[in-house]
């Protein structure tokens, strides 16, 4: 496993072992399955395929799908802007995109 790696991973867990600390003290509430946590299997990932590969359609697609559903969840009724947002960050891809 890279540095870089290893440096993030105890990041996050020493992140989420002081926040579950603070949940067991009942300093701050902290609930690591809150209403449309599974959305972020699909933002995590998409954002993490920017950071490495660069904005690429598919995974603008990924990011604004798992946003949108996130925003559905937490009562937020956005299914009907979901295609219109999909072909329009898929339209300004293909036009800025640079060409090889």
């Amino acid at each position: 496993m890279k540095t870089d790696n290893r440096k993030f991973l105890g990041i996050v867990l020493l992140v989420l072992g002081i926040a579950f600390l603070l949940d067991r003290l009942h300093i701050w509430s902290f609930n690591l399955f809150f209403e449309g946590w599974w959305t972020l299997l699909l933002i995590i990932p998409a954002i993490y395929l920017i950071a490495k590969h660069g904005v690429q359609v598919g995974n603008l697609v990924l990011l604004f799908l798992g946003i949108v559903l996130f925003l559905n969840e937490r009562g937020w009724n956005l299914s009907g802007f979901l295609v219109p947002g999909v072909l329009v960050i898929a339209g300004l891809v293909i036009i800025f995109k640079k060409k090889l």
